[in-house]
């Protein structure tokens, strides 16, 4: 989710068992590459598309209008084939009516528990991570998601999130906005929160050791995405500091050998100017497929690379 101004954001599995040490101490050799782009056509849509997230069968595909907090709204468009979707229409259930509100960011592990960032009651209520069920085009049973992993403080929001496929690990990404003294978020970390029950998550013990080659705080990150065997964490990141047309967001990936083991050093797959900015990796369950957004000359468009 990225709740800042709109001229910011148009700025804002298995890949190897392995365990030979050559392998570890080198992760560069398991690091998945990917061919050129392709952009996706979704069959219906009039307005911008971003924040995609490809669901676990791989029949939809859910995404937000323009994040530009005033009106932003899930929506969800069904398989045709891998770059082509058909729109089905809103999300029933996960948009709020009246604006300025935000709706994004959609998230979904393989038994239907659908996860999105909302503005719902804020700041009256601080925590902004709400989940529910997802089945025929409708979210029900709709909760916030509770946990020590939210900062429950002004200014601190969950302003990404990625759940594993079978919906034990939610890596959350807090970051802090101070639209007086700060372009953006001015300051952001990722960390990794077990499933108690329902909708409660803990911070595992070991989160800060088992990122501590991400978190970064020369760079500003968000839209993590972990892959279907918890071993490639996918996420968008730029350096820290005045936003200009120089700026480059890089989608990256840290990858492991297995998976509760530190995450490596990341790897930049992707890297655009702001003016043709990429943000928000997701991948297929069989992790041949990445889709992701891009700013186009008149709006964000999804697009997609295969692996190689």
């Amino acid at each position: 989710m990225r709740i800042i101004p709109i001229y910011i954001i148009s700025l804002v599995f298995l890949f190897s068992c392995s365990s030979n040490d050559d392998e570890i101490n080198n992760p560069q050799s398991l690091y998945p590459e990917f061919g050129s782009e392709i952009e996706v056509v979704i069959n219906g849509l009039s307005f911008d598309a971003m924040e995609p997230f490809i669901a676990p069968d791989g029949n939809y595909l859910f995404f937000n209008n323009l994040n530009d907090g005033i009106n932003t709204r899930l929506y969800y468009a069904t398989k045709v084939n891998d770059s082509t979707f058909n729109l089905a229409g809103e999300l029933t259930g996960a948009n709020q009516t009246t604006p300025p509100h935000l709706d994004a960011v959609a998230d979904m592990d393989v038994n239907g528990s659908f996860y999105w960032t909302s503005t719902r009651n804020y700041p009256t209520e601080l925590n902004n991570l709400f989940h529910g069920t997802f089945s025929s085009g409708s979210i029900r049973d709709i909760e916030r998601v509770q946990g020590d992993f939210n900062r429950n403080t002004p200014g601190w929001l969950i302003m990404d999130h990625g759940i594993s496929l079978d919906g034990q690990y939610l890596y959350f990404n807090n970051a802090r906005f101070d639209d007086l003294n700060c372009q953006g978020p001015c300051e952001t970390t990722i960390g990794i929160a077990q499933k108690d029950n329902g909708a409660t998550f803990s911070t595992l013990p070991n989160s800060a050791s088992i990122l501590q080659n991400i978190n970064d705080s020369n760079y500003i990150y968000y839209a993590p995405c972990i892959s279907s065997d918890n071993l490639e964490l996918y996420y968008t990141r730029y350096l820290k500091g005045e936003i200009t047309s120089s700026t480059v967001l890089e989608i990256c990936v840290a990858v492991r050998n297995d998976p509760t083991s530190e995450f490596s050093i990341p790897s930049v797959l992707f890297s655009e100017t702001i003016l043709n900015l990429i943000e928000a990796p997701t991948l297929t369950v069989d992790k041949n497929i990445m889709y992701y957004h891009q700013k186009t000359a008149d709006s964000h468009k999804i697009m997609m690379r295969y692996r190689i």
